[in-house]
Parts: C-alpha cells; sequence; structure tokens
C-alpha cells in the first residue's frame, strides 16, 4: 500500500499536523483586479504576467490603478485551450476533504518509537486526518512538550514490552497536570494492555482495531467535555516575527534596525538596575535578533555581527542549551544586541518541528524580548514554524501589485495553519507618496490593520550600510529613523520603557545651546 504524503515525517520527535487545511476564501479582490478565471487555477508557482497573444484584443485605454483595484471580475471568455494566465495560478487551490480539520485543541501522541509504536502513530493520523496531532517518545521530555504544546488531549501508546513506561508517564502526568485529559492507545486484544493502563488512571481506552468513525466519536466527545488549556506566557518573553511574501522586500534591514534600537532602550533600563559585582552570565539578557532569513545571515551583516554559533547548532545542543550557553555563546553586538542565525551554507534539512519550538521557547525564557527575521516565508518552511508561534506578527509589503497579491498568499497560509488574525499587522516599506497604491487601500485589501508605512530611503541607508552600520537613533529629522523610533516605541510599551525623546524644535535647539557653543 503506497505511504501517504503526511506520514513522511513520523520519525521525528515530534510532528506537525499530520495534514494542513488549505484555505479556500474564494477570488480574492487582487486577483479580481487582473480577471483571474478560477477555472483555470492551478498550485504552480506565481509567474510574472504576460501580454495576451492576440495584441488585437488589448485595451489601449490608459487605466488607472485605482481603476483597476476597482474594477469587478471579468467573465471567463469562451476561448478553447487558451493556456492559463500568469496570475490565474493564485487562484483558490483544490480542497482535500479532512475528517477531523474541525478539532480546534492540540493533540499530543506518546509512543516508544518500536515498530508497533510507528504503526500506532499511523494508524491515528489517517484516522484524525486533519486534527492538530504531535508526537514524541518516551525518552523526550514530555513535561517540556505539554508545557510548550498545552495540548487538550494526550494519547498514551500501550505496547506490552512498554507498559511499565506508559504507566508510569501516566502517573506523572496526572501528578503534575491534573486537569489534563489522557487517554491509551492499543490494542484491546492484549488484556496486559487494556488492564495496565486502567490501573494508571487513563480517562478512555481507544482501541487500535476499533471502526474509526467510533475512534472519531470518541476523541470529539473527550476534546469537548475537557476544558481548554490555556497556555501560560508569564514568563516568557514576547516574539515579535517580521515576515514578507517575497524577497527583496527589505525585511531584513527593517528587522536589524528594529532589534538595535529596542536593545539601546532596554539596555539603558537594565544598567540602571545591574548588580554591582554581578556575574555576567547572569546579566540581564534584553534583545535576541533570530536571523532565519534567506539569503542566511543578512542581519548579521548589517550588525557587522557574526558568531561561529548558529540556530542548527543551537537544535542540536538542545538538551545543554541552558541560560549560561546562551549567554557566551551567542554572537554579541557591542551595544548588547545577541544574535542568532542561520549558517551561511547549511543542507536543506530543516530541523525536526519539535527541536524549532522547544529552542525558540528556551530563548524566549532567556530574553526579554526576542525578534525573528523570517524573511521570505514559503510553506512548510522552518519560518513559517517560528510565525506560527509568534506573539505578533508583522507583514511586510511594498506598493506593487505583486508583492500584494503575494501577501494574501502568505495570509492564507497563516490562517490555514490556525495563527490568530487578530496578531497580524501591515507594515508597507519603502513607501512613496508618488505612487497611486496607498497604504490605507492595501491593508483593506489585505483585511489587516496598518502598523507602519516606512519611507523609501534607499540612498542614506545604502550609504550607511556600506560604512558598516545602521541609521543611528541620533539622526531625529531622517524619516526612517522616525517611523522606526515609533515601531520601537510599540514594542517598549510592552515592557513599560519610556518612548524615544522627540526631536527638538528649531527654537527649542537654540534657546538650550550651550554657552560655549
Amino acid at each position: 500500500m503506497p505511504s501517504q504524503p503526511y506520514l513522511h515525517n513520523a520519525h521525528l520527535s515530534l510532528s506537525e499536523r499530520g495534514t494542513e487545511p488549505v484555505l479556500d476564501t474564494g477570488p480574492s479582490p487582487i486577483l479580481a483586479m487582473a480577471g483571474a478565471r478560477p477555472d483555470q487555477a492551478s498550485s504552480s508557482p506565481p509567474l510574472e504576467a504576460s501580454a495576451p497573444s492576440d495584441s488585437s484584443k488589448m485595451d489601449t485605454n490608459p487605466v488607472s490603478l485605482d481603476a483597476m483595484l476597482s474594477r469587478p471580475p471579468q467573465p471567463p471568455a469562451s476561448m478553447p485551450n487558451k493556456p492559463a494566465r500568469a496570475l490565474e495560478v493564485l487562484q483558490a487551490q483544490a480542497v482535500r476533504t479532512t475528517s477531523c480539520a474541525d478539532l480546534e485543541g492540540e493533540l499530543l501522541l506518546v509512543h516508544a518509537g518500536t515498530e508497533e509504536g510507528m504503526q500506532a502513530s499511523h494508524w491515528i493520523r489517517q484516522v484524525l486526518d486533519g486534527a492538530s496531532l504531535h508526537s514524541a517518545r518516551f525518552q523526550d521530555n514530555i513535561s517540556e512538550h505539554v508545557l510548550l504544546l498545552h495540548p487538550q488531549l494526550v494519547l498514551v501508546h500501550f505496547d506490552v514490552p512498554v507498559l511499565d513506561l506508559a504507566a508510569r508517564l501516566v502517573e506523572q502526568l496526572r501528578s503534575n497536570h491534573p486537569q489534563l485529559a489522557i487517554v491509551a492507545l492499543g490494542r484491546m486484544r492484549n488484556p496486559q494492555s487494556t488492564l495496565a493502563a486502567l490501573r494508571a488512571g487513563v480517562k478512555e481506552f481507544l482501541d487500535l482495531d476499533e471502526q474509526s468513525q467510533s475512534v472519531q466519536n470518541t476523541v470529539r466527545g473527550l476534546m469537548a467535555s475537557s476544558p481548554a488549556t490555556i497556555a501560560d506566557t508569564s514568563h516568557t518573553a514576547p516574539l515579535t516575527a517580521l515576515v514578507a511574501a517575497r524577497a527583496g522586500t527589505g525585511c531584513s534591514l527593517l528587522a536589524s534596525h528594529l532589534a538595535l534600537y529596542l536593545q539601546q532602550r532596554m539596555h539603558a533600563h537594565s544598567a540602571a538596575a545591574a548588580v554591582p559585582g554581578q556575574d555576567p552570565s547572569d546579566a540581564a539578557l534584553d534583545t535576541l535578533l533570530i536571523d532565519l532569513g534567506q539569503p542566511a545571515s543578512d542581519c548579521a551583516m548589517y550588525l557587522n555581527c557574526f558568531g561561529e554559533f548558529d540556530f542548527l547548532a543551537a537544535v542540536q545542543n538542545l538538551r545543554r542549551f541552558d541560560r549560561k550557553l546562551t549567554a557566551s555563546a551567542l554572537a554579541r553586538q557591542a551595544q548588547g544586541l545577541r544574535l542568532l542565525a542561520l549558517p551561511k551554507q547549511h543542507s536543506q534539512h530543516e530541523p525536526a518541528p519539535a527541536d524549532t519550538d522547544l529552542i525558540v521557547l528556551r530563548l524566549r525564557q532567556y530574553f526579554r524580548h526576542v525578534i525573528a527575521d523570517l524573511g521570505a516565508v514559503q510553506p512548510s518552511d522552518l519560518g513559517l514554524r517560528v510565525a506560527v508561534r509568534a506573539s505578533q506578527i508583522w507583514v511586510v509589503c511594498e506598493q506593487t501589485v505583486a508583492s500584494v497579491v503575494s501577501t494574501t498568499q502568505l495570509l492564507e497560509q497563516l490562517v490555514a495553519h490556525k495563527v490568530d488574525q487578530g496578531r497580524i499587522q501591515l507594515i508597507v516599506n519603502r513607501y512613496d507618496a508618488r505612487l497611486e497604491l496607498e497604504p490605507e487601500h492595501i491593508a483593506k485589501q489585505l483585511h489587516i490593520p496598518l502598523l507602519a508605512q516606512v519611507p523609501e530611503r534607499r540612498i542614506p541607508l545604502t550609504q550607511a550600510i556600506n560604512q558598516g552600520a545602521l541609521l543611528p537613533t541620533t539622526q531625529h529629522r531622517e524619516p526612517y529613523v522616525q517611523e522606526l523610533n515609533r515601531l520601537t516605541d510599540h514594542l517598549a510599551k510592552l515592557h513599560q520603557l519610556q518612548p524615544a525623546l522627540k526631536a527638538p524644535s528649531g527654537l527649542s535647539r537654540l534657546f538650550n545651546r550651550h554657552p560655549s557653543a
């Protein structure tokens, strides 16, 4: 029997949901302006729009961009075997029916990793197709997984060779998480498994030989009767993710300035509260910039802050990755900003989703604020995994139709991964008032609030970068610095920090000038 595509990564210690739901939102208003035809949609990557082959049918009258955006969809022309136009490939894709996509909570399966355990994992993924099901093994730190995932239901595989391990895990979870619903997974034809599970105190026993519909109904009933777990974020730092749909939108440069400006604010606050003679490893770790964009290490180049310890090395050293290792191993910029980037050269194989989640969780426990530059995110990317866990997601877009269309796709991916849309805001980068496509219009088309419009300042930014620096916060008259300071104020409010001082007016500079000047 051919293996299902969503079973490919079953060997990982903690895997993502078996299938990713596809959001069918109907024709997009952005696509409508290009006359996109749903019947010619495909899943191919977007291409540049090409001119119609019949030049006699082209409209020679100039049309403004506002008129294009407000134009209703055109009815499909009856032309046989007409090739799909470039933007038509961005239409809705085929939706695969999933049996348990309606299950909202997280589920965690724990098994031994044996052949029987892998079979049980494959079986439950098929039965609960579409549910957010993660997996781990008995030898993993299950308590940390529960802390991270906050599952509403934990399924423990009871197999004869590992009955003692399974029973001890159930007892431990019941002791440490009394409100957690724990269910056994096994075969009732093995009396030892059934008896051990009931003695351990599970709420239900799911039989691997049972009909799928019966198991689905049981799981739905258990999740409906179990209280939804609420994540405890009191000891984890905010995670601000900057993400773009296309490369070259200036996302990494934005993230570098934002992280540096926030570090300067937080360092001043930490220095005032520092204890004399304090161990450097116990000193405050203020701001961390995680650089996951492509090309790799762009943020490190902008900040002139390179280190030998990278993100993949952190994942490989997950078990010994404590606060002291964080303070000593991560690259440190002159003003105290820490940086963790992908290596310049690395294999295409991404770390396991579980390891990515756990390392980000650890870092959020050690720092006061984490900023992640995710660059241009693609489906199933490492960046998308981090974005799903972010406290707030700032989507970077430009004043071009291509950028808006790609951003529409990115937002659909985030919604398909069950990201709360209330956490998503828009930054229009390289804003130029001479262009017709206004930031407010873009935000309206994307159905997300507009957070900022960062002005086009290519020349001063390039001059600063060529000198190995970023634009300093002291350039109060520089429009780019003004807007970045406003974004930094937005983050500083989360830590009760004072906003940046406004640029003095001409008269105040005159009266406050030093007599000797």
